[in-house]
């Protein structure tokens, strides 16, 4: 026999029956709740209708909080004292340590209930995932409720669930109280937004559908979906006042009424009221809780659930102001209640409804109802058969690889790319600082700096105080890009009260460097951010959301996220930021690189003063991977005090540098360095191989100062995601002669026709020529110039002149291989800020992994 058929005769013998030994699984079923009805004392009975917290890791841990609470000390001693139908575990009632730890306290709170009435508890915790987490890792952790409807697959949302519901149960769990079927119409909702699937009815009743089925069918534990009838439009947090809902009957058939529709046809075992007033379905005014209209009217009559139903917390603000808290027990049974979770005094309430079973206020027939149905549902999780779990399959069910595989996968399918207006996504592969700054920064740092990222964090949370504030602008001074995240930021009437965080991102905005805005919560932050041009949304800091974004960040997987929710702009939320279901992609095989071309002129500004930081930070806003400089001075005289700057300026920027010289003059004296001219490239990737390749050369001075000028023809190889890259610098044919740039064009297309097929060439510098110039239109064929492929400039239509209209001054072409999505001159600054009297250039390229 099983143990309920053992229960079962147990309870027959007290009753004075008996139960023949062939009776079908059915018939011992139906038995066992009506025998084990029969035999409960009206204590255990209400003590049914109960489930409350206990503190304590084990279930024989004496708390002092239990003492004051209860009376008694330890959790086992709650359980018999009180009869409980359930317990609920959270973290600050040390209820969720570890794996291990939870199943030990399941099997021993299960052995005190058993001790105590012969029925074993409910045990039950909130694992919605996302934002509301209770069993923390190794246990899986899922992307959350509007993560899921981010993604629209109803397969996901059923493997959440069904993954979930099966790691809960390992550990002794029975119920948990998710899905959130609530609908998320209000963008300023303090206490759902991102708990919500989505503000589309029929999304949400879908994604709710499939994690019934997931938790329940697939993970064989009870789903609750909440918070019946609908929390999802709405201001103010149940926690600490009284929502009202002001949906017409009409509005609220359908907005809110079909996920709660789709979750009982897939057969829900339990559903969780909400602390609200909704005046179109119960004119009275009273709490959704404590309202016989809405919980008999509607949910047990109209939409005819006959499963569990259960309060939200009897602690919270939303229940409480109306009626005292021996009174709300028992206007709950009266509205159709079946179990009450979490009041405020224990012992008052339980009382309470002795006491007005007794004086013939609630009869026991009603109290009956209720606990049939909550004997059923013990029966049909399989509690009853099987109240222990297995420690040593624990660890073989919980926070498998398989079981974070797929998570990462759903969250993979979940971030959204909002707006990529700066072209800055997806990111080049080349090594750069990047500041992680805002909420909870460290796991998405970690996730960076596997990618090669040099990373700085600067946790300033929530509210950051100013002086967090100025220390992450110092450090974004020095990064090469800042990514910030948020959290709940348009939220300053509880969150964030004072604005700090969106202080915190406007001001680095302001800083014009390159600034990724990613809300990690709700989306609706990113309205708030009128000059954010890149934007990302992850609805949750889960461990596989933050390496997801990482994955988009460098272009390892196409963002696909559509939004599940209207963000609506500001100051106007009459107007729209982002509709529902917009999301940006890209294609992930294409990998981005920039490429800068900049004519130094041995650091001297249109003032004609050398200033090698004022250098230093013109290369920096360039935010390139690869830079070619041309006219760099080493140790060259007092033009350039000396210095070697190409070495200083890597040094500043955190770069490789390699350099070929142009003119290569022995030291004027002795002990001073060798004097060198010529041409440089900066790149973020380390440098393979660097060449100073043989080509015709004519001098600028006349006479020459040297008898054979050096070649100046620099080739600097790196390696970009496994290809070859060849990056050529050159400064070319200062006096314009056709013949010497015919010969110079003749030997860079050998030079060019050395490299591999498959491998990709791009070429930096200045040929002192209009583009359309005979000479070099062997070039051309050869490469493309990428101001030609961008189709527009605004110096000119292939250069920018600096002294005259035939001086090709800072250049970018690519050969086969590459596309060019943009070039351009950056703004130009002050004079007195000029790094040089020559101006940049910057193309942004890709190719095909």
């Amino acid at each position: 026999m099983t143990r309920r058929q053992s229960l079962g005769l147990a309870a027959a013998a007290v009753a004075g029956t008996t139960i023949a030994g062939t009776s079908t699984a059915s018939a011992s079923t139906d038995r066992w709740v009506r025998e084990t009805l029969r035999r409960m004392t009206l204590e255990q009975k209400v003590g049914q209708l109960f489930v409350c917290y206990a503190y304590g890791p084990a279930a024989d841990t004496a708390d002092a909080r239990n003492t004051s609470l209860y009376g008694v000390a330890t959790p086992a001693e709650v359980v018999a004292k009180f009869h409980l139908g359930g317990v609920i575990y959270f973290a600050w009632t040390d209820s969720v340590k570890d794996p291990q730890q939870i199943a030990r306290l399941s099997n021993g709170l299960q052995s005190a209930a058993l001790a105590d009435s012969g029925i074993p508890l409910q045990i039950s915790t909130d694992q919605e995932h996302g934002v509301v987490v209770r069993v923390g890792p190794p246990a899986t952790q899922f992307p959350g409720g509007m993560a899921l409807g981010a993604t629209r697959s109803a397969q996901y949302a059923r493997a959440a669930g069904a993954i979930g519901g099966r790691e809960l149960k390992a550990v002794g769990i029975t119920t948990d109280f998710a899905p959130d079927a609530d609908v998320n119409m209000n963008p300023l909702n303090p206490v759902i937004g991102v708990r919500s699937f989505s503000s589309d009815p029929a999304l949400v009743a879908e994604l709710t559908a499939e994690q019934v089925k997931g938790y329940q069918r697939d993970g064989k534990i009870v789903s609750t979906a909440k918070h019946f009838p609908g929390h999802g439009d709405t201001a103010t947090d149940s926690h600490t006042g009284i929502p009202v809902i002001s949906h017409t009957r009409d509005e609220w058939t359908r907005i809110d009424r079909p996920p709660f529709e789709a979750a009982i046809r897939a057969g829900i075992d339990s559903i969780m009221t909400a602390h609200i007033v909704v005046p179109a379905l119960d004119p009275a005014g009273d709490p959704a809780t404590l309202s016989r209209p809405i919980l008999t009217g509607i949910l047990r009559q109209e939409l005819r659930f006959d499963g569990v139903v259960i309060t939200d917390s009897l602690g919270m603000k939303g229940v409480r102001d109306k009626y005292g808290d021996a009174g709300i027990p028992l206007r709950a049974i009266e509205a159709g209640v079946d179990q009450l979770l979490m009041p405020v005094d224990p012992g008052l309430a339980y009382n309470s409804v002795l006491s007005a079973v007794r004086a013939g206020r609630i009869s026991e027939a009603r109290i009956d109802q209720s606990v049939e149905r909550i004997l059923k549902l013990k029966l049909k999780t399989g509690v009853v058969d099987h109240p222990y779990v297995d420690l040593a399959r624990v660890a073989k069910i919980v926070g498998t690889p398989a079981n974070y595989a797929q998570a990462q996968q759903i969250a993979d399918r979940s971030t959204t790319l909002l707006k990529n207006d700066a072209g800055l996504l997806p990111l080049s592969p080349a090594p750069r600082t990047i500041l992680i700054a805002g909420y909870s920064p460290a796991i998405l740092g970690t996730a960076l700096q596997g990618r090669g990222a040099s990373t700085v964090v600067k946790d300033t949370g929530t509210t950051p105080t100013d002086a967090k504030i100025d220390d992450a602008l110092a450090a974004a001074a020095t990064a090469d890009l800042t990514v910030v995240l948020t959290n709940k930021a348009w939220d300053t009437e509880v969150t964030d009260k004072d604005a700090k965080q969106q202080k915190l991102v406007n001001a680095l905005l302001a800083t014009g460097r390159p600034v990724i805005v990613v809300p990690v919560r709700d989306p609706y932050d990113v309205a708030y951010f009128p000059t954010a041009q890149t934007t990302l949304v992850t609805y949750g800091t889960a461990a596989v959301s933050m390496e997801a974004l990482a994955k988009v960040l460098y272009g390892e997987i196409a963002p696909t996220g559509k939004l599940p929710v209207a963000i609506p702009a500001q100051p106007d939320p009459t107007k729209t930021l982002h509709p529902y279901g917009h999301g940006l992609t890209f294609d992930p095989r294409q990998t981005r690189l920039t490429v800068a071309s900049y004519n130094i002129h041995a650091g001297a500004g249109e003032d004609n003063v050398f200033d090698l930081e004022r250098t230093a930070l013109a290369l920096k806003a360039l935010d390139a991977d690869v830079i070619g400089l041309q006219e760099v001075d080493v140790h060259w005289d007092a033009r350039s005090e000396w210095r070697d700057t190409i070495a200083e300026l890597a040094a500043k920027l955190g770069m490789h540098a390699g350099f070929a010289p142009i003119y290569d003059l022995d030291p004027p004296a002795a002990g001073q360095p060798r004097r060198q001219y010529g041409v440089g490239v900066l790149s973020r990737f380390p440098l393979v191989r660097t060449e100073n390749h043989s080509i015709t050369r004519l001098s600028t001075q006349d006479p020459n100062p040297v008898p054979a000028p050096a070649p100046g023809f620099l080739e600097a190889e790196i390696d970009v995601r496994g290809r070859r890259v060849h990056v050529y610098c050159t400064h070319l044919d200062y006096r314009a002669d056709p013949s010497v740039r015919a010969a110079q064009v003749r030997d860079t297309v050998k030079i060019l026709a050395g490299d591999r097929r498959k491998d990709l060439q791009i070429m930096t510098g200045d040929f002192n020529a209009e583009a359309t110039a005979p000479e070099l239109a062997g070039l051309w064929k050869r490469l493309t110039d990428s101001w030609t492929a961008a189709g527009s400039t605004t110096g000119g239509p292939n250069t920018y002149p600096a002294i005259a209209a035939n001086k090709r001054i800072d250049f970018v072409t690519v050969g086969a291989g590459f596309r060019v999505l943009r070039a351009e001159v950056p703004a130009e600054v002050p004079l007195d800020q000029a790094a040089s009297d020559h101006r940049p250039m910057v193309a942004d390229l890709s190719f095909h992994s």
